[in-house]
């Protein structure tokens, strides 16, 4: 039987994973999930996590599970001291390759849920209340300086920087800087998901700007955060022929399925309503790719095998 679903995963790169340590419940950690990236044939996946640096853990997944490649990144949330150009480019040093802007941090999303964090589910851990982060001035529409320190790194260092949970007009300033600090890699962090839901005609303006927009799985699939219909995602990516998007899964919540089901569910739902392979295919494994900065001749390496131990010597 045909299974062109099982085939995208093939190679693919999850530019968007939530896995454990973290403070909030995670069913699936690190090790495991290359376990079933490497299983599933996939290429590697972007670890994130709102309260820490992931280069270290992507260090050492990466000594267990060389057939997949683990990318680092970090998130500047209140937790790391916010819109710090010092953690950023620390991060950097240590691998990163995805600078995130505030996510559950952000001012924007404080006010979109009328509440800081997350409304679906709790830490498992309080944590000190404090203001949200943002991008702007308090005039609400010059950027701050650090903002565009970190844009100047970024472009520095060749790595990507993404939106995280910044309102359209925090996007649109931060993509103007990012643009003239030098930045060559730009991701719109998922533009399907209600707190950052960007209207087609939105999406068309950011990409002729320079950005890549990511679609993920977890707005389809999660019974969590579920809130877009399949048909919609497969209307946008057929208009915009699959060109300059990513596909995350950003599953990894306690009630989700492991990523690369998430992922095989949307792309098989995806295929089923008439999206074309190729530009799947474009979507899962060459743009991420190419915003990431990984090589563009890739080829699956074959996992690692413990050498046997030595035959014992015969008695005399």
């Amino acid at each position: 039987m045909e299974r062109p679903d099982l085939e995208l995963l093939k190679g693919a790169i999850d530019t968007h994973a939530h896995t454990a340590p973290a403070l909030f419940r995670r069913h699936i950690d690190d090790a495991a999930l290359a376990e079933a990236a490497s299983a599933a044939g996939m290429r590697g996946f972007v670890l994130k996590d709102h309260d820490s640096s992931t280069t270290g853990r992507a260090y050492h997944v990466n000594r267990m599970h060389p057939e997949v490649e683990s990318i680092g990144s970090i998130v500047l949330n209140r937790s790391v001291g916010g819109l710090n150009p010092y953690v950023a480019e620390s991060a950097i040093h240590y691998g990163a390759r995805v600078v995130w802007m505030p996510s559950n941090h952000s001012k924007h999303h404080a006010e979109f849920f009328d509440r800081p964090d997350y409304p679906q589910f709790g830490r498992t851990h309080r944590q000190l209340p404090g203001p949200g982060v943002t991008v702007f001035e308090e005039d609400g529409k010059t950027l701050k300086k650090e903002a565009v320190t970190i844009c100047e790194i970024v472009a520095e260092h060749d790595v990507a920087l993404a939106t995280g949970h910044l309102s359209l007009p925090e996007i649109r300033a931060l993509l103007d800087a990012a643009t003239a600090a030098g930045v060559t890699r730009f991701i719109v962090t998922h533009a399907n998901w209600s707190l950052c839901k960007l209207d087609l005609e939105v999406q068309r303006e950011l990409i002729a700007k320079g950005a890549v927009l990511e679609y993920v799985a977890s707005s389809c699939v999660s019974p969590i955060f579920w809130e877009q219909q399949p048909e919609e995602l497969a209307r946008w990516i057929t208009e915009l022929r699959g060109e300059h998007l990513v596909l995350g899964s950003d599953v990894g919540q306690f009630a989700g399925p492991p990523h690369p089901e998430g992922l095989r569910m949307l792309l098989a739902a995806l295929l089923e309503l008439g999206v074309p392979y190729e530009y799947l295919e474009k979507m899962a494994k060459e743009t991420p790719a190419k915003v990431l900065g990984l090589d563009p001749d890739w080829r699956p390496a074959r996992a690692s095998v413990p050498a046997p131990p030595p035959a014992s010597s015969p008695a005399s």
